[in-house]
């Protein structure tokens, strides 16, 4: 199978975006919930967060989504149950918002 220019592949060949970073992240989270070190595991599923909803990667968001639940029982973590629960919306759909860099440079341009 060949790619094209408009449709790349994920790095792993399958088509489908995957985080290695949010994978990493992921784990870090459980080892955190599991040692109910809460406070932390937020600051993962955070780092997850972000690192998944830059690139859509869907599987790793409904993993996180779920463990957020779990988390809010312990830990007071709505803005982030909303932020992870948008990013899968918009990763579903296929959509994202841009990056910080993207809206710099699409910013106050002049006319020509």
């Amino acid at each position: 199978m060949r790619s094209t220019p408009r449709d790349p592949p994920a790095w792993h060949g399958s088509g489908v975006p995957h985080s290695v970073d949010a994978e990493r992240e992921l784990a870090e989270m459980r080892e955190s919930i599991a040692c109910a070190a809460y406070s932390r595991a937020a600051d993962h599923a955070w780092s997850a967060a972000a690192a998944a909803a830059s690139i859509g990667d869907k599987d790793a968001l409904a993993t996180l989504l779920e463990l957020v639940e779990t988390l809010a029982e312990h830990d007071g973590v709505d803005q982030l149950q909303v932020y992870v629960t948008e990013a899968l919306k918009d990763a579903r759909e296929g959509t994202r918002p841009p990056s910080a860099f993207e809206r710099l440079l699409g910013r106050d341009r002049r006319p020509r």
